[in-house]
């Protein structure tokens, strides 16, 4: 791991080595414990081999952190709470409900559904059994497709668990890394900019090339 501060605010990179599916699960559900140790703003970006975690107020890793952000207990729970897990379960609830024949397709001689409509239509039975019949069957399979398939859980587990066997190695170098740079670069994607992205990266690149020679 590295800890960075940067203009943009402080940084915490992780490399796990897992995936850019179970980085996705991994870094919400590790801002979530962050934050829950100490009120601050997250944001995060990913990719194959690791996430960052850019904090807006001070955030330096203290003794005994890691040990709770990569704790195995209340997985579920706290991804549940870190992820918009109703949102997710509704898109995969579409496809559910199109098999399981809830959908109809359209019928001979009528104009095809088009997919708003189909997105609305789903969108409706996933309310009216949520609000009345919770545990139903189809619900329940599509929030277990979304942590088996999209997020991947078990391997999600597996990563928590290989954090916690091995030494955890944290550098605070002066500036970003040849392994951190494309995770930041990756994380100002979304920032509001009159630069194009390709700029900004391009002149960090120079900057860090010119520091280190």
């Amino acid at each position: 791991m590295e800890a960075v501060r940067t203009r943009q605010g402080w940084h915490l990179f992780v490399f796990p080595f897992a995936g850019r599916a179970v980085h996705e699960g991994l870094a919400p559900l590790l801002a979530m414990r962050w934050a829950r140790e100490a009120p601050n703003t997250f944001s995060w970006a990913v990719n194959d081999y690791g996430l960052v975690l850019n904090a807006q107020a001070e955030a330096w890793p203290s003794p005994g952190l890691f040990d709770r952000l990569f704790s195995g207990d209340g997985l579920l729970d706290d991804l549940y709470s870190s992820l918009n897990m109703g949102e997710l379960a509704r898109r995969q609830f579409r496809e559910i409900a199109r098999v399981a024949g809830l959908l109809p397709p359209s019928l001979p001689g009528r104009a095809v559904r088009s997919l708003r409509q189909l997105q609305a239509s789903s969108g409706l039975l996933f309310d009216v059994l949520r609000r009345h019949d919770p545990g139903h069957v189809l619900l329940a399979q599509a929030e277990r497709e979304v942590l088996e398939s999209q997020l991947e859980v078990q391997r999600l587990a597996d990563a928590l668990a290989r954090c916690r066997s091995r030494r955890l190695d944290l550098r605070q170098p002066r500036g970003l890394t040849p392994l951190s740079f494309p995770l930041w670069a990756e994380s100002v994607r979304g920032q509001l900019s009159t630069e194009d992205w390709r700029t900004r990266v391009r002149r960090a690149a120079e900057q860090l090339e010119k520091k280190h020679g």
